[in-house]
């Protein structure tokens, strides 16, 4: 057995090989308020020394409104004022986000320095949820707001960002913490989309204070047992504190796992989004839906 300080060396020696965070992506659009996102964002930047990338989505005008003839002298055409409209929403945008990096003190341009946190601000036309698959793949991390508890554009950012960007996305509760990464707890049931979860999100992992494991096990897990995640972190330098995080408590799943976050006063849960359908979830209840509707801390997810 090495000792501590032979064992924090080692952890600092992994920690040089690990693919670091370095884009993420905060979706935005007309009407929307993303500074809670991006002071999100900001968190985990400062610990990641990553880039944050606002996208503001503009609707293509013609599938919202398309071309027609004006009727009668001096009419004006419908899509002629939506664009006027459109144009002065993207400039409210892009106002209200240079007065968060000025407020937040954030950089605006990169300095071509690899480690330097930055913001950006990119206005881009078409569809919102192609947008932010597409622009997903190019990032590290995708910020969205809890889809549950809000409008039509969170739940497509949502769907856009889980089932197709690829990458991991940050679903925010409503409790923000000044520290994210302060006690990661990850929910674990050996599912292909726990799995990815844990692997994409191994920076983020390095850098947290404190990670504790749940254990949920399903009926055919609680007959042959869940491979040890606590043993695959130990390799890739990840110190885990606690490894069978699992309260004394009766109720679903669900209730567990968000009892046990709250008994240890976690600061991010992760777990794997949608190991069912998602139309089974939604009608029939399930660990993911469970977590959207009652959840108040930040809930890291990947499908």
């Amino acid at each position: 057995m090495s000792s501590p300080s032979r064992r924090l060396e080692e952890v600092h020696q992994v920690r040089r090989y690990v693919v670091p965070l370095r884009c993420i992506l905060v979706p935005t659009g007309p009407g929307v308020r993303p500074e809670r996102r991006l002071e999100a964002a900001l968190r985990l930047a400062k610990h990641t020394h990553a880039h944050i990338n606002a996208l503001y989505v503009r609707p293509d005008l013609e599938i919202v409104v398309p071309p027609i003839l004006p009727v009668g002298a001096g009419g004006a055409l419908p899509q002629c004022n939506v664009s006027c409209e459109a144009k002065a929403l993207a400039a409210a945008g892009l106002q209200a986000f240079e007065r968060w990096c000025s407020d937040a003190r954030v950089e605006r341009q990169s300095n071509q320095r690899l480690d330097a946190t930055f913001a950006s601000w990119t206005e881009k036309t078409g569809h919102l949820e192609t947008l932010v698959a597409l622009n997903g793949r190019v990032s590290d991390l995708v910020i969205v707001d809890n889809p549950t508890k809000a409008g039509p554009f969170e739940a497509a950012t949502f769907d856009a960002a889980v089932f197709s960007s690829g990458r991991p996305t940050l679903v925010l509760g409503e409790g923000l913490p000044d520290n994210l990464l302060r006690h990661v707890v990850i929910a674990w049931n050996g599912s292909l989309e726990g799995a990815r979860v844990v692997g994409q999100s191994i920076s983020l992992l390095h850098e947290a204070e404190r990670i504790s494991i749940i254990t949920v096990p399903s009926e055919l897990d609680r007959q042959t047992g869940i491979a040890d995640l606590g043993d695959y972190l130990h390799w890739h330098g990840v110190v885990v504190e606690n490894a069978a995080l699992v309260p004394d408590f009766t109720g679903t799943d669900g209730e567990k796992i968000l009892a046990a976050c709250h008994r240890a006063r976690a600061t991010l849960l992760v777990m794997g989004a949608y190991t069912h359908s998602r139309l089974r979830q939604t009608f029939l209840g399930g660990l993911t839906q469970h977590m959207l509707d009652k959840a108040d801390l930040p809930v890291l997810m990947a499908h």
